[in-house]
């Protein structure tokens, strides 16, 4: 088998540890938090907004792992030559890309379920293409922000996730 073979292997296991794992890890920390939370209120929301997301937290939490997954591959050897700072420093710049590119989805996912909530109109799939990539992109670091302390805990795991992964397949 080629080296090139082989690396490439390696990083799909490694995507494959880091969806498993972040996802695992997410689900408990959710369930747990949702059990000591005052009115189980784990994710944050703004005035008004429909909660799809507390009546569907498995959707909306597979969206971030899987990003994560993805930039936590990529940016996984890059972690390992870095200094205790520079680990940190990377770990808020995946974190924030994750936001970056789940909260589209995570929108697009809320107006499919607001149209499920009311009534599909003849354009649905565009609607909710530009409508929940819009909206999901405005408004999801919002909601993340106010997911305290289900984004804090998050936080800190992907510090160690990322590490962990990092050193458990290096080349």
């Amino acid at each position: 088998m080629s080296t090139y073979t082989r690396t490439i292997i390696t990083k799909f296991k490694q995507l494959v540890f880091f969806w498993s794992a972040s996802f695992t890890i997410a689900t408990i920390g959710y369930y747990l938090l949702y059990v000591i939370m005052p009115n189980h209120w784990v994710f944050g929301t703004s005035y008004r907004m429909f909660t799809y997301h507390w009546q569907h937290p498995m959707l909306y939490i597979s969206i971030p792992c899987f990003f994560y997954g993805i930039i936590a591959t990529i940016f996984s050897n890059k972690f390992l030559d870095m200094k205790p700072l520079g680990r940190i420093l990377l770990t808020l710049a995946i974190i924030v890309s994750t936001v970056l590119f789940s909260s589209p989805f995570g929108g697009m996912l809320w107006h499919y379920h607001d149209m499920q909530a009311g009534y599909f109109p003849y354009n649905w799939f565009s609607k909710m293409v530009e409508l929940g990539f819009s909206w999901g992109f405005s408004m999801g670091w919002l909601i993340i922000g106010l997911s305290i302390p289900y984004n804090i805990i998050g936080s800190i795991v992907c510090y160690y996730l990322t590490k962990k992964g990092a050193t458990l397949f290096q080349n």
